[in-house]
């Protein structure tokens, strides 16, 4: 059986209009091309659905039986396909964002706002999440994306370089180092450092930055979060070490200083399923967190790839 829209459209017109001259007319047809399709439609379901005389045109009991499906049939079809045009328009849909707390309170947020402004239509539900479940949710598809810092690529995920920024001590306000002409890891011998706790990728960061510098890091403190670091820190109980991107979160009482001799970077990137193509949706979200790395400046410097 090969039945085909176009025959139970020519079908589901000439019923409702009662006419193969005014159905041709509505399909943009001849009369002979809408017979035939009639006729093929008959011949695939091998019953007679239309009574014709010369003064009338009505459904037998077999066309009476398949119009109501055909129509709802249809119908579905159409919306269906509509929803699909939206979809591929953008004008609806929906995606969602894992990504851990630092950068879901910096450089998302503005990603976020400038999409939704563009896109109002479209919902984006941004998962906060401890940088180890970003990947977890994208591998199990709870999340269409991950965005964050890892410590290494991991096999049926696929990665796009967004950016890099430099680790920087945060500190408070009227602090001495705040007074040094440039400050360096080795600056922070002796001082309290508060730091994120070994599950973090900023604490291999930050120890690499003191190894370089001919130090080990020994913290005063170790947290699970940036918002405790800046807590500790506001309170004057020691330096943090974080990403520059935090300097969104800070108030007046808080200053921050780019760490130099060495130089360290984290780098941000964007994270998929490996052979999942993305919704209309994700690649429009995808597209603007690209577009903003790219003219972001300070806590997202373009990375060159």
């Amino acid at each position: 059986m090969n039945v085909t829209v176009r025959q139970l459209r020519a079908f589901i017109y000439v019923t409702q209009l009662k006419s193969f001259t005014k159905a041709a007319e509505r399909l943009h047809l001849t009369q002979s091309a809408l017979s035939l399709l009639i006729r093929q439609l008959e011949d695939n379901l091998q019953v007679q659905l239309i009574e014709r005389s010369t003064r009338s045109v009505e459904p037998t009991a077999a066309g009476l039986e398949l119009m109501g499906s055909a129509e709802r049939l249809l119908d579905d079809l159409d919306a269906t396909l509509a929803n699909v045009a939206e979809l591929g328009a953008k004008q609806r849909g929906k995606v969602v964002i894992a990504a851990p707390y630092i950068l879901a309170t910096t450089f998302l947020v503005e990603v976020v706002a400038e999409f939704k402004a563009r896109y109002p239509t479209i919902s984006v539900n941004l998962k906060d999440s401890l940088p180890e479940q970003v990947l977890i949710q994208v591998r199990s598809g709870g999340a269409d994306l991950g965005i964050g810092s890892f410590r290494e690529r991991e096999s049926g995920l696929q990665w796009t370089p967004l950016f890099q920024e430099p680790l920087v001590a945060v500190y408070p306000r009227g602090h001495p180092i705040g007074k040094l002409p440039q400050l360096n890891w080795s600056d922070l011998a002796g001082l309290p450092v508060i730091s994120l706790n070994r599950d973090s990728i900023f604490r291999d960061l930050a120890e690499d930055g003191f190894s370089q510098a001919g130090l080990a890091l020994t913290p005063a403190y170790e947290v699970a979060y940036a918002g405790t670091v800046l807590a500790l820190v506001r309170v004057g109980l020691g330096i943090g070490i974080l990403p520059q991107c935090v300097g969104v979160l800070t108030d007046p009482s808080i200053s921050l200083r780019p760490l130099e001799n060495p130089q360290i970077l984290r780098s941000v990137s964007v994270i998929t399923r490996d052979g999942r193509s993305l919704s209309p949706a994700a690649e429009a979200f995808v597209d603007m967190l690209r577009k903003s790395a790219k003219v972001a400046a300070g806590p997202a410097a373009p990375l060159r790839s």
